[in-house]
């Protein structure tokens, strides 16, 4: 049975009440004064209230007049029965009734309310077409709901011709309705027919009555609702015209009239004719072969185009045209990939025939011969594009094969032919070659295989692999010929075993003298939806930086799931989310850009980026159909963390004995934003020591002679900033020691009293006896300048052999806290080795 779509809805329920009927109660005489006129019953709250104009004391009243009265909730009512003339402040007959509200009867009407969910597939009459059903909701029937399957049925029961595989014969229009088109065998009719997907197969739908014209060929594309039409008219034009199917009234309907637009004129003869559509832009594109005037006995292949669906064309162009005499250039094919057409028809030229094909490069036709077989014909190729771009064409040559080559370069290089048949006696005509979603290539042909009738041979293939031929198989005993399969260059359906069948492409087909049929499946898969809230275009990471991935995919197609993958540059692509269709699914990825690569946690995603080129992020959804989404794609740069910029100022080291120090000094810095540095220096072996941090300056440090060996010493001076990247600086410095004897030295001691200030001093050296000593001695203030006193010894006397102690006195005005005492050896002969043993005293 038809399904139909049924949207579902809330109800309204909406109680009110009907109006009592009246009640007789008595005759009465009474007075109409005060009485009302009129009265409301109110039907939501069933009550009745009265209007406020009453009846005045004084007026004449007629028989037959009604008052109202409402007491308590009860509504009374007076009709006068009297004679006329009375007033109405008089005393007068009437018939008396009454309507009480108790005796008033509740109804229940029902109405739409909000939506709850739409596009519910049910059989027709399952739920009601626009009221309430029992379950509680309100429906409302919508359009029919596409078959999964096509009829594998018959298209006319007339014997008609499909003849012409260049130009296609069938066309899926966008509201998913099917059309063939069919000549009839005397070429005189054309007829479409439709399956409106409605279960109900094929109908009778358009026809052509030419009135005496002859139609040599036929081709259709759609575009939306509308069927774009080319034809050989008559042998002397080719002409186009446009419907749309919504608008179709009647069987049969004849458009005849619609073909006004003459594309080509004053032809003499017209062989195949192909007509294709950019679905970029719906601009259309056309090549058929002829005769002319110019060219009487050779057929040359002519191309045109219109931007305005059919209103104006350029000019018929021919392509690599001849005058020659039997060269003949015939079977055009066109297909058409973002803007760039592409021409294919067979070329004689007088020894060989070829396989040719003609397209656009920096602005000028190119030729490019596919295949050259010499003296065997090549015959009727069909072609076309898949969503990639990729180009697949057909044909086959009087020699039992089907040949199949594709080009991956918009026709400019093909690959070597591969044959497609596994029959080695019987010829092949009339190969039709189709795509869908999947970029599965179907192809179909009509050969003898192990029956006395042609069959209809059918190939698959998907990266390249073909499956086994099948063919299909009529009930009747009849050829099958010219197969056109059908396309779709919007890539909304599948064919084949994705739609559930075992591998056949939707298919038209003639069955000789019986009927014309259609076989093959597909299934209308709608493509997942992805939107991309984040990353924004033309970011740029620095280290540490992270590249948010947010956003959602969707997919409207009921049991299915949905994966999304990402993928970086040419890197592999990596899984975002995975869900169930019919549910909003949410991405988020946060990857990190650190040393030069993009990082998902600890997983490097790629290789090391380089710095100020473009990089690319690609995101996407596929359902488990491997119908997929756009393509989303985001451009982003990567700046890598540059390593810290170092320098040393020029090294003067100075000093000559270990307690001397000089500087060493220099600047640190770093280029990246957001970035500090720390600069440590290390000696020799010794460990590292900070000796700056900030974001970038100059620095110091202090070195003694005594930090340094003697010999070769190393100072490394290293800065890191705070993403880890290095630089260094090495100082080689060389400590020699010098070992000069003296004569003279001097000592200084500092001598701090215990009371925290002295006013004298008592000194005792002890001496070797040949040792020559001044002693000196500063007593001043504190903060005052050093004033020395050389000071006599008060007694010299011996203490051992050689060695004698000499004792000082000193003694101030005032007492002081600086006193510093200073002794100077000196000896007259560098062989004497005299020194002091003891120094000892006190201080007063």
């Amino acid at each position: 049975m038809v399904k139909y779509y049924y949207d579902k809805f809330t109800v309204i329920t909406n109680t009110s009440y009907l109006e009592p009927t009246w009640k007789y109660q008595s005759s009465a005489v009474r007075r109409f004064e005060g009485l009302y006129k009129n009265y409301t019953w109110d039907s939501i709250s069933g009550t009745f209230s009265v209007n406020a104009e009453r009846f005045e004391s004084g007026h004449i009243i007629t028989k037959g007049t009604i008052g109202y009265q409402l007491y308590d909730g009860i509504l009374s009512r007076y009709e006068l029965t009297d004679t006329d003339g009375y007033t109405n402040d008089e005393n007068l007959k009437s018939e008396f009734y009454k309507k009480f509200p108790s005796e008033k009867t509740q109804q229940i009407a029902y109405s739409k309310g909000s939506l709850v969910q739409t596009n519910i597939a049910a059989e027709d009459g399952t739920y009601p077409a626009n009221g309430r059903h029992t379950d509680g909701y309100w429906y409302v029937k919508g359009a029919v709901v596409p078959t999964a399957k096509m009829p594998k049925g018959t298209v006319t029961d007339v014997a008609h011709n499909l003849l012409g595989n260049g130009g296609r014969k069938t066309a899926l229009m966008s509201n998913g309705w099917i059309v063939v088109v069919v000549m009839s065998k005397d070429y005189k009719y054309l007829y479409f027919y439709v399956d409106k997907r409605n279960g109900l197969g094929y109908e009778a739908f358009l026809s052509v009555h030419g009135k005496g014209q002859n139609y040599q060929d036929v081709s259709i594309v759609s575009v939306g609702t509308t069927l774009e039409i080319l034809t050989g008219w008559n042998n002397t034009q080719v002409r186009q015209a446009s419907v749309n199917v919504t608008n179709v009234p009647n069987m049969y309907t004849d458009i005849d009239s619609l073909f006004t637009t003459i594309i080509h004129n004053n032809l003499t003869r017209i062989g195949n004719v192909a007509l294709t559509v950019d679905i970029s832009t719906a601009y259309l594109y056309a090549a058929w072969s002829c005769t002319n005037g110019t060219y009487a006995d050779t057929y040359n292949v002519y191309y045109t185009m219109t931007s305005n669906r059919g209103y104006t064309w350029s000019s018929p162009l021919s392509l690599d045209a001849t005058s020659a005499s039997g060269k003949h250039r015939q079977h055009p094919t066109i297909i058409v990939y973002k803007g760039v057409p592409l021409v294919i028809f067979r070329l004689y030229d007088g020894a060989s025939f070829v396989i040719r094909a003609a397209t656009i490069k920096d602005g000028s036709w190119t030729f490019v011969n596919i295949m050259n077989g010499g003296s065997i014909a090549q015959n009727t190729p069909s072609a076309v594009v898949d969503k990639n771009g990729v180009i697949h064409l057909v044909w086959v040559p009087t020699a039992f094969a089907v040949y199949y080559s594709k080009s991956t370069d918009g026709g400019l290089t093909w690959t070597i032919q591969t044959n497609l048949t596994n029959v080695t006696n019987t010829y092949t005509y009339s190969p039709s070659i189709t795509v869908d979603k999947n970029n599965t290539v179907y192809v179909a042909w009509s050969q003898r295989t192990d029956t006395v009738y042609r069959d209809i041979v059918v190939r698959e293939s998907n990266d390249g692999l073909w499956s086994t031929p099948k063919k299909i198989q009529p009930t009747i005993s009849t050829n099958l010929d010219n197969p056109s399969t059908l396309y779709d260059p919007n890539f909304r359906v599948l064919f084949g075993k994705e739609a559930g069948s075992i591998g056949y492409p939707p298919v038209a087909y003639e069955t000789s003298t019986v009927s014309v049929n259609f076989f093959g499946d597909i299934t209308t898969n709608n493509n997942p939806t992805i939107a991309i809230i984040s990353p924004t275009n033309n970011q740029t990471l620095y280290e540490n930086d992270t590249l948010n991935i947010s956003g959602n995919a969707y997919d409207s197609d009921k049991d299915q799931s949905v994966t999304a993958y990402y993928q970086i540059n040419s890197e592999p692509r990596k899984v975002l989310a995975t869900n169930l269709s019919q549910t909003q699914i949410a991405l988020s990825k946060q990857l990190t850009f650190k040393g030069g690569k993009l990082y998902d946690g600890d997983t490097a995603l790629t290789g090391t980026l380089a710095d100020g080129v473009a990089h690319t992020l690609k995101v996407w959804a596929e359902d488990s159909e491997k119908a997929s989404s756009a393509i989303i794609e985001r451009t982003f740069y990567v700046v890598p963390n540059r390593a810290p910029l170092l320098s040393v100022d020029a090294v003067v080291p100075s000093g000559v004995v270990d307690a001397d120090k000089f500087k060493i000094s220099g600047t640190a810095s770093d280029q990246d934003a957001n970035s500090t540095v720390k600069v440590t220096r290390r000696i020799n072996a010794g460990n590292a020591v900070e000796i700056y941090s900030g974001t970038g300056g100059a620095w110091e440090f202090e070195l003694a002679l005594s930090q340094l060996v003697v010999g070769q010493n190393t100072i490394v001076i290293e800065v890191i900033d705070n993403y880890g990247a290095k630089a260094s600086k090495t100082i080689t410095l060389n400590k020699k020691e010098v070992k000069t004897p003296i004569l003279q030295s001097v000592a200084r001691y500092k001598i701090t009293p215990p009371a925290g200030s002295a006013k004298g001093v008592l000194l005792f050296i002890q001496r070797d006896e040949e040792l020559d000593v001044k002693v000196e001695l500063s007593m001043t203030l504190s903060g005052e300048q050093e004033q020395y006193e050389t000071l006599t010894p008060v007694n010299t006397a011996p203490v051992q052999q050689g060695v004698v102690e000499d004792t000082f006195e000193h003694e101030g005005l005032e007492a002081k806290q600086n006193i510093i005492l200073k002794i100077t050896p000196s000896r007259t002969d560098l062989s004497f080795n005299h020194k002091i043993h003891l120094i000892s005293g006190a201080v007063d």
